[in-house]
């Protein structure tokens, strides 16, 4: 924060800003000399890196209580998450973060740029008619994701992410 009387900046603790807004997560994320100037990309790899480890942590959860009839049923006792791809939804970071989802499509699209976590673009395997499909659209007041993708329409489903980085939890100092 910057005073204009003394032309200073005062420098909050993490403790002060995390009691400030009721945070209660622990998790941080190593930022060096070589990556501080890409902010946007680190926030977006740390939002997207949450959700990945929140989602699985999820699905850890659910296991425990259901084996069977789970669509996450390759899950073993050795199952690693972290070599596992979750889907996280653009409209799921709008909600969470009360961001746009331009805002968020742009921070996931820039930490994937710098290496910071794998992206794959998932697609439905059939072609759909475009007409037909944007009618049904507009019928049910969803948005059109339909993309031209291999020589025809097909629509665009929830992007899978991991992240290429390991949270820490950050103990107090």
């Amino acid at each position: 924060m910057y005073n204009s009387k003394t032309k200073f900046y005062s420098i909050k603790s993490f403790d002060k800003i995390r009691i400030e807004n009721n945070w209660e997560v622990r998790l941080a994320c190593k930022v060096d000399y070589n990556n501080y100037t890409e902010i946007k990309a680190i926030t977006g790899a740390v939002i997207y890196g949450y959700l990945h480890k929140d989602f699985w942590r999820k699905v850890k959860k659910q296991k425990s209580v259901q084996l069977k009839g789970s669509t996450y049923h390759f899950l073993s006792p050795k199952f690693n998450y972290k070599e596992q791809p979750a889907p996280v939804s653009v409209n799921g970071v709008e909600a969470l973060f009360d961001m746009s989802k331009a805002t968020a499509s742009r921070l996931k699209n820039l930490a994937y740029n710098k290496g910071l976590i794998y992206l794959k673009k998932n697609y439905s395997k059939t072609k759909v008619n475009k007409q037909s499909m944007l009618h049904w659209l507009k019928y049910n007041d969803k948005t059109p994701n339909l993309v031209y993708k291999d020589k025809g329409y097909r629509l665009q489903g929830i992007d899978t992410v991991f992240p290429l980085f390991y949270f820490t939890k950050r103990k107090s100092l």
